[in-house]
């Protein structure tokens, strides 16, 4: 007799020989099952070692009753997932204070009240966390990208710019506006913007995230009129914009790096194609800066 896990397996290496995605209908697989799953449907090649796309915490037994899609798994995104009945929890960016997550590696100590609250949490309600950075963006498009861009508004004006970032090429709109329409397209609350306000903006280099200041300041003097950058080390990067600004116009908008939330929007889309049985959903990150200026 072939029992559960046998049936699962087969299923899902047969599917992916097909090049279709594996489905679990009639079951609730492990975590274990779920996490080979997305690495079968996603027809990439995931290397172990090193790697932080991988079950960082959880029990690979536990059933899995529904999927959570989110930027990072904050107590408050994890509350919501049980809330929804939703276990497998994948964040893509690290959830226990370490780039890796990793906690060998990390500055606290393994009994620090908030990684003990969180790891409790996370085994009181059997949820798991598996995380999806480096194949999200490696999605075909990047899936991170497009939900950004998906996001702004700006799918239709997407083009290839220098560093091999995407530009955008928009009908002409002064930076205020532009900033403003950032602003409100990614629920900000503040935004940071360095330049002239009444400066004309067509074309826009966008990194999303922290590629690194040599990305972020090739960005800057590829000629594009405005730049988007996420995360930035502020001494290289507004540095070497400022000194430009001396002698030519420079426009930046600092956006922070969860403006790579919407894209795990597109992975739960994904998602729901691979498990149509079982509840996908993406758990958007509210913005947690405020801005202390009255009436801003």
């Amino acid at each position: 007799m072939i029992d559960r896990r046998t049936a699962l397996a087969g299923l899902a290496g047969s599917v992916a020989l097909l090049g279709a995605e594996p489905t679990f209908a009639g079951v609730s697989p492990t975590a274990r099952e779920v996490f080979a799953a997305i690495r079968a449907a996603s027809g990439q090649k995931w290397d172990p070692n090193p790697t932080d796309d991988r079950i960082i915490f959880g029990d690979r037994d536990v059933p899995i009753s529904g999927i959570a899609t989110c930027f990072t798994a904050t107590i408050d995104i994890l509350r919501r997932a049980r809330a929804a009945g939703l276990n497998y929890v994948i964040p893509h960016e690290a959830s226990f204070y370490e780039r890796y997550d990793d906690f060998a590696e990390m500055a606290l100590p393994d009994d620090d009240p908030v990684i003990m609250a969180k790891k409790r949490f996370l085994v009181t309600n059997r949820m798991v966390i598996q995380r999806m950075h480096g194949h999200a963006h490696s999605r075909p498009g990047d899936a991170i990208m497009t939900g950004l861009l998906r996001r702004l508004g700006w799918e239709q004006f997407r083009v290839v710019g220098k560093p091999g970032l995407p530009w955008v090429k928009l009908p002409q709109v002064s930076a205020l506006d532009l900033g403003r329409h950032i602003k409100s397209r990614l629920g900000r609350r503040t935004l940071r913007m360095l330049g002239d306000p009444a400066r004309s903006i067509t074309t826009i280099s966008i990194s999303a995230g922290m590629p690194g200041e040599n990305v972020q300041i090739q960005q800057i003097e590829s000629g594009a009129d405005a730049v988007f950058l996420g995360e930035v080390r502020e001494p290289e990067v507004l540095g070497y914009a400022q000194d430009m600004a001396a002698s030519r116009p420079v426009t930046v908008y600092l956006v922070g790096h969860t403006n790579e939330d919407p894209g795990m929007g597109v992975l739960a889309e994904w998602l729901q194609g691979v498990f149509p049985a079982m509840p996908v959903r993406w758990l958007e990150l509210a913005d947690p800066y405020v801005n202390p200026v009255a009436g801003a």
